[in-house]
């Protein structure tokens, strides 16, 4: 638990940092939504804040954004929320000898937020963070796991224009689950994904 309010602190500061505080803020209202589509593929987990090695991961989510925020003329600050109808794991279970595990699930992460700085006519960086419960079909990623888990996952991505309605996000996202301490095992699992959103107006 100290590792995720560590790692929640400093996502946040860093994002407050980019936006400047001293630059003039305006409060945004009556922003339209904008849908988005995206989908991520991590090929290897890392040994970081979980201790779950040699797992490969996939996850698909739908949501919207709405602009609550701006710094200024180049920068808005997005509320964020998904459903996340399909989320898998390939992963050697510690507890029946590294036998190799799939399991997947569903999730809703009812909050996040997403920096968006412009840079030029053509491309936006993004920084976001957001927080996910987790349902698996099994106890995971141990026997004394639990089903029910919780994420979060900081990102970076750069951003494009297709259209003047359609937009495509590229980046990387850092992607921890965990139990939370609430099951008697609580190993936890981190993914590096590569993952792909689409932004419509």
């Amino acid at each position: 638990m100290k590792h995720f309010c560590t790692s929640v602190v400093f996502t946040f500061f860093i994002i407050f940092l980019t936006t400047g505080l001293s630059t003039a803020q305006q409060k945004l209202k009556d922003q339209p939504l904008q849908l988005r589509l995206w989908s991520g593929y991590s090929f290897n987990s890392v040994y970081f804040l979980g201790k779950t090695s040699n797992a490969s991961s996939a996850i698909l989510g739908i949501g919207y954004r709405r602009a609550i925020r701006s710094y200024g003329e180049n920068t808005l600050v997005y509320y964020t929320a998904d459903l996340i109808p399909y989320i898998y794991f390939d992963y050697p279970k510690r507890d029946e000898n590294d036998k190799p595990t799939q399991i997947s699930g569903v999730g809703f992460s009812p909050i996040g937020f997403l920096l968006e700085k412009k840079l030029n006519n053509y491309f936006t960086y993004q920084l976001s963070i957001s927080g996910s419960f987790i349902f698996m079909k099994d106890e995971f990623p141990t026997d004394k796991g639990r089903k029910l888990n919780y994420t979060f996952d900081p990102s970076f991505t750069l951003q494009t224009h297709i259209t003047k309605s359609i937009k495509l996000a590229s980046g990387y996202k850092f992607h921890h689950i965990s139990n939370a301490q609430t099951g008697s095992e609580n190993p936890g699992l981190d993914s590096n994904f590569l993952y792909i959103s689409l932004i419509i107006k």
